[in-house]
């Protein structure tokens, strides 16, 4: 029998023959795992006397059990969610979360890789958005590890890093389901093209032939850049009968907006975003949304980054993928069920 003492989750998860997210996801009663896979582990974890706090006792001792988490902006509706299973996934194993919001700034997510050791941490989760040229570089040359929660952008092998994403194009499920839903007239509602680039490009692809007057990019991913975006696609001589919005908080201004303006949605517009927030399922009508799995992504991301820290070592970085799901909800689904595609 193991000794209680040393049981780690990897102990866990290697006797049971599942992944450690797998393991977190039974111990915190999470979505995703079937209840006999969640019984299997419940039961491997009576049989070796696992527990969290067992867990966190066996960690190598760290100068400060701090770890940072530097996200965007905490004002977008989606972080919240990815920062509360950070925390919880650290707590896990003793450790404490430093919270930095980067505001999407270049500038900002360099000096924080540079200038990590100041924070007083031992490992660094960051979210970029910006993405700037020599984010790698600066990474690579850190002292600390780093795990990196990656949307909308290609990362390759030169990261020493662990990265954790989507498996497919968020974007083109967006596409995909406006297009079958027949469709025809889709806008974009976007922050600057430069950000989240990836999902502009889902677009662009999707589409034989963009029209720019379809095209809106605004300042951030705000509520505020969707009310602009509503404002300016009523203008037009001829309205978008879908609009592809780059994330969920731009979706629901552009939601609202309409229906001061007397749009309905779906009936003339129908509108989807990306991110699967809270909010989507509070508003009226519902908004279709991708799911980026952010609960899954940051407690895997946060996994690995305190197994390197367990584990004192180098090399072998993972990169991990999860696959975006596309929930279709009131702002488009009554459009479905009159589609002859279906």
């Amino acid at each position: 029998m193991v000794n209680p003492k040393k049981v780690t989750i990897e102990d866990v998860a290697k006797k049971a023959g599942v992944g450690i997210a797998t393991v977190s996801r039974a111990i915190n009663n999470s979505k995703g795992i079937s209840p006999a896979t969640k019984a299997r582990i419940l039961q491997v974890i009576e049989e070796i006397g696992f527990s969290p706090d067992t867990s966190a006792q066996s960690l190598k001792v760290r100068q400060t059990n701090q770890i940072a988490l530097a996200v965007p902006d905490i004002r977008n509706a989606i972080i919240p969610e990815i920062a509360w299973s950070v925390e919880q996934t650290a707590k896990q194993h003793g450790y404490r979360v430093v919270q930095i919001n980067t505001a999407g700034n270049a500038r900002n997510e360099l000096e924080i890789v540079r200038d990590i050791k100041k924070l007083h941490v031992d490992g660094l989760i960051i979210m970029p958005l910006a993405y700037p040229k020599t984010l790698g570089e600066q990474i690579n040359k850190s002292s600390l590890p780093v795990s990196i929660i990656n949307y909308g952008k290609q990362l390759g092998e030169e990261y020493k890093a662990d990265i954790v994403g989507l498996a497919r194009q968020e974007g083109r499920l967006v596409m995909e389901h406006l297009l079958k839903i027949g469709r025809t007239r889709i806008a974009y509602a976007g922050a600057p093209k430069d950000k989240i680039e990836e999902r502009y490009w889902a677009y662009e692809q999707s589409l034989k032939q963009v029209d720019p007057s379809l095209v809106y990019f605004g300042e951030d991913f705000s509520f505020e850049t969707g009310v602009r975006a509503a404002d300016y696609f009523y203008g037009l001589k001829h309205m978008p009968d879908a609009i592809y919005a780059v994330n969920d908080m731009v979706a629901i201004g552009i939601v609202n907006r309409f229906k001061e303006l007397h749009v309905r949605i779906p009936e003339d517009v129908a509108v989807v975003g990306i991110d699967n927030n809270a909010w989507t399922t509070v508003t009226n009508p519902q908004i279709s949304s991708v799911s980026i799995m952010g609960d899954e992504v940051a407690r895997l991301a946060t996994e690995l980054l305190l197994k390197r820290l367990r584990e004192q070592k180098s090399g072998q970085y993972e990169r991990v993928q999860f696959e975006p799901r596309l929930i279709v909800r009131e702002s488009s689904i009554s459009v479905i069920r009159n589609a002859t595609t279906d």
